[in-house]
């Protein structure tokens, strides 16, 4: 924990090993933790999947990488910072605007988790 799941859209090789070094670095800064507790779990989201303020498929004007942060509850100045330096992260790996990023944080508590069977907060 934490661990993000990123849906991105026909996405090489090359931009998810370089998402994922990014990520994980800015993730890392933003929350002061290692990367060895850090995961990410990747969609393919084809052109019919996906549609935006109304339009489906290859006509929505703009498609957004989403992602995911599930993480033990943080305060919102590291959050924001979070916001902030994986928003540049995914700028950089897949080469979009930052109005193409969208973050959502999913924050719980430790005894929300677990482990190989066992609470987080044990």
């Amino acid at each position: 924990m934490p661990f993000l799941e990123v849906f991105d859209f026909e996405a090489t090789p090359r931009q998810r090993r370089r998402a994922t070094e990014l990520m994980t670095e800015a993730l890392c800064e933003a929350y002061d933790i290692a990367p060895d507790i850090v995961s990410a779990y990747f969609f393919d989201i084809g052109a019919n999947s996906y549609a935006h303020r109304g339009i489906h498929g290859y006509s929505a004007e703009m498609k957004r990488i989403f992602v995911k942060v599930h993480a033990f509850r943080r305060s919102v100045d590291l959050r924001r910072t979070a916001a902030r330096l994986l928003t540049d992260a995914f700028v950089a790996a897949y080469d979009v605007p930052p109005k193409s990023v969208v973050i959502y944080f999913f924050d719980r508590e430790p005894d929300e988790a677990a482990h190989a069977g066992a609470l987080a907060d044990a």
